[in-house]
């Protein structure tokens, strides 16, 4: 245990009910806040596990803020071994970050996980990001007035002013974009999946009755399309599968909202949306008991808006329209439930390619999510 200023003590987690302390931390920051979804439990503790891969070639410590005997914060220290080989650089991670409206407390945690990273000789702090960028990266930057999405990360304003505070520095913007639904298809992306499918393309739904075989080309596909992505980590296939719930997609993917596309009867392509299932997930307060998921079996068809996640084609297929064609289906679909609205992303900024590629949608830039770094050298 440390002491530091204004009776703020930080305590490293280092049993089992310091970790269920520190799961809980967020649920007292945004106790009034209506935009908020609760993390899942299990989730959470899967995550840290041992079992998980992740932590083969990465390690963290994780620590609570108290003041006045009253949990006040937590913050994680993150070094993936892996990453920073493939970088050729010393850069540790903060991440999951929470606090209460406090900056000696953000200072006291931002410290704490600095002191942690160069004691393990770190170079840089870069964060937020939990773990893997994947999992959750960036504070919202801009667009707090509205539920975050599936996948999507969230917090308050302050959070942006106490890193600047703390002297970090913007390294990369993540951003979001939004389709309103309610308006026509535009023309152009129509032309553009028509063009696709004459060039024999063609596009089926995953099969979720063969999830290992559809799961073995998958995951292959998943690592060579990303491998040239913004904090990219080259992992095994067993990683991937731990995934965006990969091992469960067999129960919940939505076969109609995952597409496969195909030449000659290979897949070359696939776009994986959902339905915004934080529609539902926020009102389960991080549990998944038997009540949950009724209520989720029983409400399920009331969402009304989509999300598009993630989307991979082969290097050799590129830019002959595949994934308008893909985008077009979707939306297409997405229309058919009566949804008034897709959020898409995150997109790195500086993938020009995707940005051009979502353009055509008609998407308006919707939200921007922030990761800063700092030299520790200095």
């Amino acid at each position: 245990m440390r002491r530091f200023p204004h009776d703020i003590q930080i305590e490293p987690v280092q049993h089992f009910k310091d970790f269920k302390i520190f799961y809980h931390v967020p649920f007292q920051v945004y106790r009034d806040d209506p935009f908020w979804v609760p993390p899942f439990w299990n989730e959470m503790k899967g995550f840290f596990q041992k079992k998980n891969p992740f932590w083969s070639h990465a390690e963290c410590q994780l620590f609570i803020a108290r003041k006045n005997n009253e949990v006040i914060g937590r913050i994680a220290a993150i070094i993936d071994s892996t990453y920073c080989e493939t970088v050729g650089e010393k850069i540790g991670y903060f991440g999951f970050f929470e606090c209460v409206q406090d900056f000696e407390c953000a200072n006291t945690l931002l410290q704490t996980a600095q002191d942690w990273l160069l004691s393990k000789e770190m170079k840089v702090m870069r964060g937020p990001i939990d773990g893997r960028i994947d999992v959750g990266c960036g504070f919202l930057y801009a667009g707090f007035n509205s539920r975050p999405s599936l996948l999507s990360t969230y917090s308050p304003a302050y959070y942006v002013t106490y890193a600047e505070k703390f002297g970090m520095k913007k390294v990369r913007d993540q951003l979001l974009y939004y389709i309103d639904l309610t308006k026509p298809i535009p023309k152009k992306l129509e032309e553009k999946a028509r063009q696709c499918v004459a060039s024999e393309i063609r596009v089926r739904s995953f099969n979720h009755l063969r999830t290992r075989k559809e799961l073995k080309w998958w995951v292959e596909l998943f690592l060579e399309t990303f491998s040239d992505h913004w904090g990219y980590v080259p992992v095994s296939a067993e990683e991937v599968k731990t995934r965006f719930g990969v091992k469960q997609l067999r129960w919940f993917v939505d076969s109609r909202l995952f597409l496969v596309a195909e030449f000659k009867g290979s897949p070359i392509a696939y776009i994986w949306s959902t339905p915004d299932y934080n529609q539902i997930f926020q009102k389960m307060n991080g549990r998944l008991g038997p009540f949950q998921i009724l209520l989720f079996l029983c409400t399920k068809r009331k969402i009304n808006s989509g999300k598009l996640h993630l989307i991979g084609i082969k290097k050799e297929f590129r830019n002959q329209n595949i994934g308008s064609l893909l985008n077009y289906k979707t939306l297409i679909e997405m229309k058919n439930r009566g949804y008034i609205g897709a959020e898409v992303g995150w997109i790195d900024e500086e993938n020009a390619a995707a940005h051009t590629t979502i353009a055509i949608t008609g998407a308006t830039l919707y939200k921007k999510h922030r990761v800063f770094e700092k030299d520790l050298t200095v």
